[in-house]
């Protein structure tokens, strides 16, 4: 399929790892159920479900993403894909994270801090990854 400006383009593989912990990042939780869904319309029906390891982690899932050269012409597509996450383990408060980017040939790495449950305050806490100015 030819792009805008004449080249080719084809999709191309990025990684995202998923890390849950709490005690602001210092312990972290196995067992958290994390799914990931595309977050744009070419990725939307695309969903993952994982589980995180004794380490907090979850294994490197591929993901299209768009190949680097498209970040090479002006004007040209976005070179990442986006991806929502959602993070959630029985006692906390869960989160999402939306428009989070993955690269091609990258690793990501997107931390995901939980909070335990209080019996006071319980509300979802979504984190929107593309008003992050360090983007």
């Amino acid at each position: 399929m030819d792009n805008t400006n004449g080249t080719q383009s084809t999709q191309s593989i990025g990684y995202l790892i998923v890390k849950v912990s709490t005690a602001r990042g210092a312990i972290p939780l196995d067992n958290a159920a994390v799914s990931i869904r595309g977050g744009a319309p070419e990725t939307s029906g695309m969903i993952h479900s994982l589980s995180t390891d004794r380490d907090g982690l979850t294994e490197k899932i591929p993901l299209p993403a768009p190949p680097r050269a498209d970040s090479q012409a002006p004007g040209g597509p976005v070179p990442y894909s986006l991806w929502n996450i959602d993070v959630f383990k029985e006692g906390y408060v869960p989160v999402t994270f939306q428009n989070v980017p993955v690269y091609s040939s990258v690793v990501s790495v997107q931390p995901a801090v939980l909070v335990p449950i209080s019996e006071n305050f319980y509300a979802p806490q979504i984190f929107n990854e593309s008003e992050n100015p360090n983007l």
